[in-house]
C-alpha cells in the first residue's frame, strides 16, 4: 500500500486537478521536507 499511495499522490496525474498531481497543488518550495521523496 505505501508504494501505491506514493505513486498516486506524487506521480499519477489526476483528471479533477487538470492532469496535475495532488502534491503539486500544495505549492511546496524546494526547502520543504515533503518535496523529498524516493
Amino acid at each position: 500500500l505505501p508504494r501505491w499511495l506514493h505513486r498516486y499522490n506524487w506521480h499519477r496525474p489526476h483528471g479533477s486537478l487538470k492532469a496535475t498531481t495532488p502534491i503539486s497543488r500544495l505549492g511546496l518550495t524546494e526547502n520543504n521536507l515533503l518535496r523529498l521523496h524516493i
